[in-house]
């Protein structure tokens, strides 16, 4: 609690008053004429500055075949442009003392450049540059794609839980891209070639494609000139493809449960489908999932881990996208007649929420945890940067973010048993059994 009142005290500065709970920041948007929209919030206590460029694509709006043509542009964007060369652009960041990253989710892919304020402009005009200009050549394709391919072996295809995952979600959207992640399959990799990218370029890296987020010691007026100045050359192309819009997921009607190939660890998973981030039902999941598999005194480990000694771990994971999401639990076990115990566990304690109202302190615990962590990732202007680009790009609303604070708090007893009764049923339920060593 003293981390969150220091964080408040460090951003109280520089937001507006507020009438209750969090403090309200007092954020200036504006587009350009061809559709770059800007969002500016200025942060003025340190000589700092973070340039993030957040472009609404993600792996949901690959074409299909062409799985991982998303992720590859965050690296691919790095490999040079007409007028800085390949892997200059990090380089020169870093000789001013600034620093760069970037990441692909299904929805989003964004870019960042924190540097010195008094480099603004350069860090603008980098990015602006590789919006329009990139070069898309074989070579660097060819380099790329193998980089991807390695990334995809070390973190999906050598973890059992990563491909019980992967598999989960190819059972729990039967026609959203979705189903997909962001990393591609090793099928599709191969078969993307440099027209194919290049097509996927044009398509969702422009203007009116994108949201320009600066945060940091600099004023509006600032930012608007160096907007206009790099981005406002660009020209605003046709509204890109959205696959995922008529690929909607229908509702699901009964429980899908699939026993997969085995592995050294046993794994059983269990996911409900839940609604889009403009959803405030997300709040009130958020703390059922909390209360579920937020950490080892949450309801999963203690009755799985400490009581049935079923499983030596259980928890949960929640996926908050642009279209409705999931919320997933899972637990691991070492004997294969474990495996029922654990899913039995699961079930009970997911359905016990609809049939009980959880007790004031759990409640309470939950929604400190869950404020805690929202004010915790505002630390610095990266992360202040971040809630911005991403509430943008889900919600449509830059300002969405600021009242998560308050509405976390409003979360009653009532609100969680409504939304487990809603979403958290058998007929909504993906179940995957990964058995151990070798078990069927």
């Amino acid at each position: 609690m003293r981390r969150i009142l220091f964080l408040l005290a460090w951003f109280l500065p520089a937001v507006a008053s507020a009438d209750v709970g969090f403090p309200k920041p007092d954020i200036v948007e504006w587009q350009l004429e061809n559709g770059l929209d800007v969002v500016y919030l200025g942060v003025h206590k340190a000589p700092i500055v973070t340039v993030q460029v957040w472009y609404h694509v993600g792996s949901k709006d690959e074409p299909k075949g062409q799985r991982g043509a998303a992720h590859m542009f965050e690296h691919l964007m790095w490999k040079g442009t007409r007028f800085v060369g390949a892997d200059q652009h990090a380089r020169l960041i870093g000789a001013v003392g600034g620093k760069v990253d970037a990441f692909t989710r299904e929805d989003v892919t964004a870019f960042v450049d924190t540097v010195p304020k008094a480099n603004l402009d350069f860090a603008v005009r980098l990015e602006a540059d590789r919006m329009r200009n990139l070069l898309i050549r074989k070579e660097t394709v060819d380099f790329v794609r193998e980089l991807v391919k390695e990334e995809r072996r070390a973190r999906i295809d050598s973890s059992p839980v990563a491909r019980a995952l992967e598999r989960f979600r190819q059972i729990a959207y039967t026609t959203h891209p979705y189903a997909a992640l962001a990393t591609g399959p090793l099928e599709d990799l191969d078969r993307l070639k440099p027209s194919d990218l290049q097509k996927f370029y044009d398509a969702y890296y422009r203007p009116n494609n994108a949201v320009l987020v600066i945060v940091g010691d600099v004023s509006a007026d600032e930012v608007r000139d160096a907007a206009k100045r790099w981005f406002g050359p660009l020209e605003k192309r046709a509204e890109p493809p959205r696959p995922s819009a008529a690929l909607a997921e229908p509702p699901q009607t009964q429980v899908r449960r699939e026993v997969v190939g085995s592995s050294q660890i046993g794994l059983a998973v269990a996911g409900y489908h839940v609604p889009s981030a403009r959803s405030d039902d997300i709040f009130a999941l958020q703390v059922v999932a909390n209360v579920l598999s937020g950490g080892d005194a949450a309801r999963l480990s203690r009755r799985i881990v400490q009581k049935d000694k079923a499983g030596v771990y259980a928890g949960g994971q929640t996926l908050i996208l642009e279209d409705p999401g999931l919320l997933i639990f899972y637990g691991v076990f070492l004997r294969p007649d474990l495996g029922q115990k654990v899913e039995d566990g699961l079930a009970e304690e997911v359905g016990r929420l609809a049939r009980e109202p959880v007790g004031d302190s759990e409640l309470i615990k939950a929604r400190n945890q869950l404020t805690a962590g929202f004010v915790f990732g505002l630390e610095g202007v990266e992360g202040l940067a971040g809630q911005i680009g991403s509430a943008k790009l889900m919600t449509g609303d830059a300002r969405s973010w600021i009242s998560d604070y308050d509405k976390y708090q409003r979360v009653t007893a009532a609100d969680v048993m409504r939304v487990a009764k809603q979403y958290l049923v058998p007929d909504n339920a993906t179940v995957v059994i990964v058995p151990p060593g070798g078990a069927k």
